[in-house]
């Protein structure tokens, strides 16, 4: 077949996969159900939705609580997942600076060792007993013992100067401390034990009134919470599929919905589809290592490598042959911007890591370098009699990373590279994604998953580094900015370690263990006249990030 065969092959497939992603979101939309849930009395029988303006929402986001309330089983692993119930030291405001939560204020060394904090003397748990700073070294002691969700081993001790008044003392300096600072939630000491999630106490604008797991969570107003009084009294989270979460939507019943970017042009009356700015990012986790090694998710022994993926060639030659203009055309339906890197933007983005992309005929030629050729003329490479072929696998509930999937198998089809997307549920997905590429995601405030996601320290550790990616050179980057006594200096190591002008993780010349593809724009359907708040750039998890400004919401005049 002749290059211009190729292209137009090419060509008419693209086609295909955007006119078959279309019939799927008329599919999904016309089966999804809808249940008609009541809402205190309210008129839900019109797709218009309620008669007025009540102080209750029903909003339907996804699973907001996955499972617990409990730091120790994960809750606190996503931004602003832990603001409706808890408050942490810190928090972000709507210019993503960090200020004080719980903390009235705070100051840190000269040497950046010690941190201190003055806790605010108004500061209530939900039973109306108040926050001490005994609650805030007994939180923090517990999670560094456990050491599976949080890593506080930079932590020397933890002491309480006084009611209101605590001190950390750290081994050495950790520029990312602040991340930590304003995810971790507060427990409180005298009523923290093993059946905790069954009746949370915090110290946020909200408590748990009730929680039916993988159904829905009910909120009612903390009358202790120490900041502004929210204006609704009642929330009701509906841990919804997308397209359920639409139908329902369109029947009335609820009043804010999550839609991925293939709904985004379905009409709902009396709903307006709001669009928010996120850092949040979906690419390609690729196995580095050859098949047949041996590791860990989680605890559990798991299968790691691919001999495909783990050639330097194979993630090279999709790093700058993809096109990521195409698949946010395709996939976001423009919702959203092409990604380099996870930190695209950011301060502590190297701007060398960015390159133009779509460039088929250098990808063939960095495939033909190394010893990468179509000796049988079916359009796939093959190299040492191995196809270059691999298994993709996304989460099957995930419309927008199923369709990534997709869109990438067919770019990758005209490179020459046999990718098979494979739907999978993710716990099935963290037990075979080190030795398949998997469609993975991030976006924080902060640069600490850079390090979480490339340094060699953190394989086999949570859910961390997929690619079992190790360096030696990014790795001595990576550890020279989390030890990093300011954030100029840390910012410097954080852009070395993508990209040095000899090695790095980003670029068109770097490592790829994951190869960033789009920026996501966050999108809900938000019934007509309710204020969502100054919301900040949103980080990763659509089902949390409205948070922050939970207690803004409120109906415009």
């Amino acid at each position: 077949m002749s290059r211009d065969e190729e292209l137009q092959t090419g060509n008419a497939r693209r086609a295909w996969i955007a006119a078959a992603l279309a019939l799927i979101v008329v599919v999904g939309v016309t089966v999804g159900v809808a249940t008609r849930w009541g809402r205190g009395g309210e008129n839900t029988s019109s797709p218009g939705g309620p008669q007025h303006r009540g102080t209750e929402l029903v909003v339907a986001v996804g699973d907001v609580a996955g499972g617990e309330f409990d730091p120790l089983k994960g809750w606190g692993s996503r931004p602003a997942q832990i603001r409706p119930i808890h408050s942490s030291l810190l928090t972000i405001d709507a210019d993503v600076d960090f200020v004080g939560d719980l903390a009235s204020e705070y100051s840190v060394s000269d040497d950046a060792r010690t941190w201190s904090f003055t806790l605010r003397d108004n500061a209530r748990w939900s039973n109306g007993e108040p926050v001490t700073a005994r609650d805030v070294v007994f939180t923090y002691e517990m999670l560094k013992k456990d050491g599976a969700r949080f890593d506080l081993t930079f932590v020397d001790r933890i002491t309480a100067t006084g009611e209101s008044r605590v001190e950390f003392h750290l081994k050495e300096p950790r520029s990312t401390f602040v991340s930590q600072l304003s995810e971790i939630p507060i427990l409180p000491a005298a009523h923290y034990g093993p059946d905790y999630s069954k009746n949370p106490i915090g110290s946020g604008p909200y408590t748990v009134a009730d929680y039916q797991q993988g159904q829905q969570l009910i909120l009612t107003v903390n009358p202790h919470w120490y900041g502004q009084r929210p204006r609704f009294t009642k929330l009701t989270f509906l841990f919804l599929g997308e397209d359920a979460a639409l139908a329902a939507a369109r029947a009335g019943t609820v009043d804010i919905a999550y839609v991925p970017p293939a709904f985004a042009d379905q009409r709902v009356p009396g709903m307006t589809l709001q669009r928010f700015e996120s850092i949040d990012s979906r690419g390609l986790s690729l196995p580095t290592r050859p098949a047949g090694g041996k590791g860990k998710i989680q605890g559990k022994d798991v299968a790691v490598g691919n001999d495909v993926t783990a050639d330097p060639a194979i993630r090279k030659a999709l790093n700058i042959g993809l096109d990521r203009d195409e698949i946010t055309e395709i996939v976001l339906q423009g919702h959203g911007r092409p990604a380099h890197t996870l930190v695209d933007t950011l301060p502590w983005f190297n701007r060398e890591a960015a390159f133009e992309d779509g460039r088929a005929d250098d990808a063939e030629r960095v495939l033909a370098e190394a010893g990468w050729g179509d000796s049988d003329g079916d359009g796939i490479v093959e190299k040492a009699g191995k196809k270059a072929g691999f298994t993709l696998m996304y989460p099957s509930d995930d419309k927008l990373r199923s369709d990534l999937a997709l869109v990438v198998a067919e770019q990758a089809r005209t490179l020459g590279i046999e990718i098979t997307a494979k739907g999978s549920t993710w716990d099935g997905i963290y037990l075979d994604g080190k030795a398949n590429a998997v469609t993975w995601g991030g976006g924080r405030h902060h640069a600490h998953q850079l390090y979480s996601m490339y340094s060699s320290k953190t394989i086999d550790t949570g859910y961390n580094n997929m690619p079992q990616y190790a360096d030696p050179t990014v790795d001595g980057h990576l550890d020279r900015a989390l030890s990093a006594a300011t954030q100029e200096e840390a910012n410097e190591h954080w852009k070395r370690a993508q990209w040095d002008g000899e090695s790095g993780f980003a670029g068109e010349d770097g490592d790829a263990p994951i190869i960033w593809l789009v920026r996501i724009d966050h999108l809900y359907l938000v019934r007509d006249g309710l204020h969502l708040g100054d919301q900040p750039i949103h980080g990763h998890g659509h089902e949390w990030a409205l948070f922050n400004t939970i207690a803004q919401w409120r109906w415009e005049k």
